[in-house]
């Protein structure tokens, strides 16, 4: 796994994802943030708004960090969403793409990454 500003930022991300925890929004999020599978949540306001009322739906709710490759503008992360007690909820890994600029998130992709059947 890459150790560096960019990955810890990221790791940050999905810290507040998994504690609910919103306050760091304003320090890892550029204002211009938009994550492409979820355009209509846009800037750090609306993700904190977003991580509130998903976590109230889904209060088990937890993504494992499993691997982040890159460690300047362009990061790449590999994991899964599930609940900690589980291994994952999802057939397969989750791959997301993470553009910095200036240090925050400025953009993110998600793509899926299916099991093989068998």
């Amino acid at each position: 796994m890459t150790s560096g500003p960019a990955s810890t930022t990221v790791m940050r991300y999905f810290d507040m994802w998994n504690t609910g925890d919103t306050t760091i929004a304003d320090q890892i999020l550029h204002p211009a943030w938009v994550d492409h599978a979820h355009p209509e949540v846009t800037g750090p306001a609306a993700v904190k708004q977003a991580v509130q009322a998903i976590r109230a739906a889904r209060p088990g709710l937890h993504f494992t960090v499993h691997t982040i490759l890159g460690d300047s503008d362009l990061v790449a992360v590999v994991g899964s969403v599930g609940r900690p007690q589980q291994r994952t909820d999802s057939p397969g890994h989750l791959i997301w793409l993470v553009r910095l600029v200036d240090g925050l998130m400025t953009e993110m992709w998600t793509y899926q990454q299916n099991q093989p059947s068998r």
